[in-house]
């Protein structure tokens, strides 16, 4: 698998962002739809082969990139993030971009929090929850459960579909709002929709990486929680798209892929 060596990209980075541009520029008049752009898509400078970043896909979904800032349950940058760029292997992008075309019809949008995730990220989130070190970030993130715990009960994982590219955490905006920065603070994930984490104006019933019993998909959550979470399933399962049941942000690909196998660059 070739991977291009970072003194080489210069005058690649430079084509790629001009072609971007030019690409949503012409989707943004109604000239491609949004699901048909992949006929014209241009290869992710600095990127093993397959894999594209999404801003570069479809700019219109929104991003949060959680785990390239402090703001997540391990309360730091974790390991093999340097930018807060969402990477997925092109059919999965592809895929989300068709989500995507679908929900903006109704005034919706995406918004990714995690993409591909470096197996060093996977093996960062097992130590932690093994640390004695204390939880600071618990009161937000895990109000209820020890970290100790999470293994058991399918919060964390010693492997990841992330790891592959073709697994994405995601909610749901609606396109009339603006753009949320990254929470600093925050109470307790699942608590009242106001005292939460600001992600979104729509209530998900928890915030994003909540490990409560509230997050899982069919948990008894407000309506107005149901119906967002439905909508933001419907829409991705119909793009081939699998939900995992303890979690209503997290969705595997279930579509044809190239060979997949877990990987280690950085999210740069």
């Amino acid at each position: 698998m070739r991977v291009w060596r970072p003194e080489s990209l210069v005058g690649v980075t430079a084509i790629v962002l001009i072609a971007a541009a030019i690409i949503g520029a012409i989707v943004a008049t109604g000239a491609i739809p949004p699901a048909a752009a992949q006929s014209v898509a241009v290869p992710s400078a600095g990127l093993p082969e397959g894999f594209v970043r999404l801003r570069e896909r479809d700019p219109s979904i929104r991003q949060d990139m959680r785990y390239a800032g402090p703001f997540n349950f391990t309360g730091r940058r974790v390991p093999g993030y340097l930018a807060g760029e969402c990477i997925l292997l092109r059919p999965v992008a592809d895929a989300l971009a068709r989500a995507q075309a679908r929900l903006l019809a109704d005034g919706y949008s995406l918004k990714v929090y995690d993409c591909y995730r470096p197996e060093r990220a996977v093996r960062a989130f097992v130590e932690w929850a093994q640390s004695p070190e204390p939880d600071r970030m618990a009161p937000i993130f895990s109000p209820a459960i020890h970290k100790s715990q999470q293994f058991a009960l399918g919060y964390i994982a010693k492997r990841s579909r992330h790891s592959l590219g073709v697994a994405v955490d995601v909610g749901l905006v609606r396109t009339d709002e603006p753009d949320l920065p990254t929470p600093r603070e925050a109470g307790p994930c699942d608590g009242p929709f106001a005292q939460r984490a600001r992600e979104s104006s729509l209530d998900m019933g928890t915030a994003f990486d909540c490990s409560a019993p509230a997050s899982a998909t069919a948990a008894r959550v407000a309506p107005a929680a149901r119906a967002n979470r439905d909508r933001l399933v419907g829409a991705l399962a119909a793009e081939g798209f699998r939900n995992y049941r303890l979690e209503w942000w997290h969705f595997d690909y279930g579509g044809p892929t190239p060979p997949v196998r877990a990987w280690n660059f950085p999210v740069r």
